[in-house]
């Protein structure tokens, strides 16, 4: 068997092995929006923190992190612990969202604001933002490492990948994507275990390695000062409060079936989010002891071509199982903003049976469009980090600061309003302008200030946008 034929059998299998036991899961039960959406809210706690896991991994700690450990070292498990972070912010109005039934970030701020429909729509925009880079992110990367090790056309793997991601998504939305992750969870944590195995083999066992290691990359320090300091702050100031804004995030939370599971499973979460890139820096470094001239992002790439053919076939796999997961949870979030929070909000009356039929469609929608931007854009890693940071500057004052004040009645739907058009303005003008503080903070400065300043001028006041 030759190496593409294993590798497409090895991915057939696990495509297989996913799909059919979420497909007799889905049918057990006629399909409802609220699966569509939130997975009926019954999501038994090792199933959400599996997907959390699985939507959290992506394909960038695959390849972009690994490739930054081998470079950089240590200093990568800052990124690790800010990826982490999120879980436990999120953690704080967790059970008031379960609570109140919540599905989305926009719900969550139309109830701050009386039910404002400029509120949820601009909401629901911004929202979009950050799945929808994760969707173009993972599709690129997908065809760039596939069609390096299969030889492969770049654009025919990314449309056959964007096509397959749709089965995991169309039969019941949330509810299949999740037990969909929850298995793929499994098989990535096999692999990983198998993977530092073998890349520990191949270095002479752990001592050898860790002789061979340059002790910069060890330091944390001297790993800081090799990756820049420079970038270790923009990770600060983008990836975490963009990870607190995460809807992906929230959807889960809500779509537990017990209320009491959910500091266990964000808790539980959040570790198996740090253990990846500990992972990620472990194999990194391993491999740059064995080979010091490869690219950063060739490193990945490298180890597969070191592996026997089954190994490498599994590896293949594994690299499909983690974006496919990022993919179809990001295209069900995506999709969820539109049809509840922009579509339903203008036209409140549409049935949910309809409902259901326009998610399937827009599923659709949405992934042609994702994979007509990844064939004309490839290098997408710029602006995936810019949306972290345009979703963080206009949500996280809104959703955290609002939540804080629920009960004093003083953030008002003109201060929600001006908060996230600040933020965004604020983001932008930082951006163009190159300040020196990065510019989410820059962004999430402008939008506490507004939200502060325009609550506190118009409270009290009724708004036209309230109902």
């Amino acid at each position: 068997m030759t190496q593409t034929m294993a590798i497409f059998f090895a991915t057939s299998l696990v495509v297989l092995a996913t799909l059919i036991p979420t497909y007799i899961i889905s049918k057990r039960s006629a399909v409802s929006e609220d699966d569509w959406a939130v997975a009926d809210r019954s999501l038994p706690i090792y199933v959400v923190i599996g997907t959390q896991f699985a939507s959290a991994m992506g394909g960038g700690i695959l390849v972009g992190h690994l490739g930054n450990a081998y470079l950089n070292g240590v200093a990568i498990l800052i990124y690790g612990f800010l990826m982490a972070l999120p879980f436990f912010f999120v953690m704080i109005p967790a059970k008031w969202l379960r609570q109140n039934n919540f599905t989305t970030v926009p719900e969550i701020l139309r109830h701050f604001s009386n039910n404002s429909k400029f509120v949820g729509i601009l909401a629901a925009i911004m929202t979009i933002f950050v799945p929808f880079g994760w969707i173009t992110s993972q599709i690129t990367a997908f065809g760039s490492i596939y069609s390096t090790i299969t030889g492969v056309n770049y654009n025919l793997l990314c449309i056959v990948f964007t096509f397959v991601s749709l089965l995991f998504v169309m039969p019941a939305g949330l509810k299949t994507v999740a037990w969909t992750d929850f298995i793929f969870s499994c098989f990535m944590i096999l692999m990983c275990i198998v993977s530092v195995i073998y890349v520990t083999n191949m270095g002479g066992g752990l001592q050898n390695i860790l002789n061979n290691i340059d002790p910069d990359m060890i330091s944390m320090s001297g790993s800081i000062k090799k990756l820049g300091a420079g970038t270790v702050l923009l990770w600060v100031f983008s990836v975490m409060p963009g990870g607190v804004t995460n809807q992906l995030y929230f959807q889960r939370v809500c779509a537990i079936k017990e209320e009491k599971e959910i500091p266990a499973s964000l808790a539980i979460s959040a570790f198996l989010a740090f253990l990846s890139f500990v992972w990620a820096v472990y194999m990194g470094m391993s491999i740059s002891t064995m080979n010091t001239e490869l690219a950063q992002n060739t490193a990945t790439g490298w180890f597969m071509s070191q592996l026997p053919l089954p190994l490498l076939a599994a590896f293949a796999a594994l690299v499909f199982a983690v974006m496919m997961s990022t993919v179809s949870s990001g295209a069900q979030s995506v999709v969820v903003n539109i049809t509840r929070d922009i579509l339903a909000v203008i036209k409140p009356d549409i049935s949910s049976d309809k409902m259901l039929k326009l998610s399937r469609t827009l599923s659709l929608v949405t992934m042609v469009v994702a994979v007509l931007m990844c064939l004309v854009f490839t290098d997408t890693l710029t602006w995936l980090v810019a949306t972290y940071a345009f979703s963080a500057a206009t949500l996280l004052c809104p959703i955290y600061v609002g939540y804080i004040y629920r009960n004093k009645k003083f953030i008002t739907t003109q201060g929600l309003i001006a908060s996230m058009i600040a933020g965004c303005v604020g983001c932008a003008v930082a951006m163009v302008l190159k300040t020196t503080i990065n510019y989410a903070v820059m962004g999430i400065a402008a939008s506490f200030v507004a939200l502060m300043v325009v609550s506190a001028l118009t409270k009290g006041k009724a708004t036209k946008n309230e109902e």
